[in-house]
């Protein structure tokens, strides 16, 4: 926890709280040796005025305590939190929070980048409750998405476009094959017209997306052999997440795929009720998947974000000045979010590449031309999914080619 104590220009300044009184006595006593009765009354009535103003009034009787999260030495809130530059009063509120993985994780953390912000601009009037895990949705995922549209129980969500895509079918284009090969083609992509083209879709749900943050490129595990070639994955039985467009592209791969709830497959990999799974090497790690899988393939195949969506009735309650406040602290949570993803990716392929518990095949050793060329019929499946959903022919070209291109 840290503890805040606002200064007289509204600053923050973190003070802990015995110092705080050491300071407020000797305010009030430090200069009563002094000989001269005048200059006693003088630092008498002045103690008395600063001690009422540091320690009785409320600014220091609620001093701003919140969650640590990583790399806080780094990304200090009270320097790096949203100037408010409005006259009206903060409405004092809270907001919950939800993510899909656990405390420790890069989509919790941001939670916690983002309450400490909020918490500094604003004096500690809003706050951000984290609830990871789907602590309040009991771990269903698409009910958190739903939940975070009612705006009831939750107002802000870090979720991934696979889960959206229960809702809409428009969210699968992000996790399309082979649309990048490096961060550079993510970030080109999502921080331009495809990712704008996003945010208008989850403007139809009643959420405004403050932005993209990121789970990564989806690697693939496995306890039999090394993958390098689309034809290593025909005796390779799989797990994947619960979506259509992976389950029709791991049928273009000829790979024997089923769904599988993630809280059971660690124990189905352990069993060898299925050989391997697909998932970023952040959440490889925090599920230990590398302690009963002897393979992974860094192949990119397939990317997918978060999107860092607040409940607009919510965001609606708020000022023009005040919701500027909010899109700056969430802009600098979301990019806080996708450095500290990117370093944790590299120090676990280091960890993996130079250790024993996985062997690594990199990017370089993978035949990803036989993997292309297999699922070249994803981008028109697709399509067509799209225009059975109710789109024309015209507008899903047009929403396609924001991230394929012509």
């Amino acid at each position: 926890m840290v503890s805040v104590l606002p200064s007289a220009a509204g600053a923050a300044r973190k003070i802990p709280g015995e110092a705080a009184r050491k300071i407020c006595a000797a305010l009030v006593f430090g200069k009563m040796e002094e000989k001269n009765m005048k200059k006693q009354l003088t630092w008498v009535l002045a103690g008395s005025m600063m001690m009422s103003a540091l320690c009785a009034a409320p600014a220091f009787a609620d001093e701003l305590t919140y969650h640590d999260y990583n790399n806080s030495d780094k990304y200090v809130a009270a320097e790096e939190a949203a100037k408010y530059e409005g006259t009206d009063e903060w409405p004092e509120i809270t907001w919950n929070f939800d993510c899909s993985t656990g405390e420790t994780s890069t989509w919790a953390q941001a939670g916690y980048y983002f309450n400490a912000l909020m918490q500094e601009s604003t004096g500690g009037k809003v706050q951000v409750e984290v609830y990871p895990a789907e602590q309040l949705t009991n771990g269903d995922q698409v009910a958190g998405i739903q939940a975070l549209m009612d705006g009831n129980t939750l107002q802000v969500s870090l979720h991934s476009n696979l889960i959206y895509a229960n809702f809409d079918p428009r969210f699968n284009v992000v996790s399309l094959p082979y649309l990048y090969e490096t961060y550079d083609d993510v970030d080109a992509i999502l921080g331009g017209e495809g990712g704008e083209a996003l945010k208008s879709v989850l403007a139809d749900y009643g959420l405004v997306c403050e932005g993209i943050a990121e789970n990564g490129f989806r690697q693939i595990t496995n306890s039999k052999k090394p993958i390098t070639t689309v034809a290593d994955l025909s005796d390779i039985k799989m797990r994947i997440c619960s979506n259509d467009l992976c389950a029709e592209v791991y049928k273009e791969w000829g790979c024997d795929a089923s769904v599988m709830n993630w809280a059971e497959t660690y124990t189905a990999l352990q069993q060898g009720t299925v050989d391997g799974q697909e998932n970023p090497e952040t959440a490889i790690a925090s599920a230990s998947v590398q302690d009963v899988q002897k393979y992974i393939s860094l192949w990119n195949a397939y990317y997918d974000c978060l999107f860092f969506c607040i409940n607009k009735n919510a965001y609606d309650m708020l000022t023009d000045e005040q919701k500027a406040v909010v899109d700056a602290n969430a802009a600098k949570a979301v990019a806080y979010q996708k450095e500290c993803n990117r370093e944790q990716v590299a120090a676990l392929v280091d960890e993996w590449t130079n250790g024993d518990q996985m062997e690594v095949t990199p990017l370089e050793e993978i035949d990803s031309d036989s993997f292309r060329e297999a699922a070249a019929g994803a981008v028109d499946w697709y399509k067509a999914s799209l225009v059975s959903a109710g789109m024309s022919e015209e507008d899903v070209e047009t929403f396609v080619s924001a991230f394929v291109g012509e």
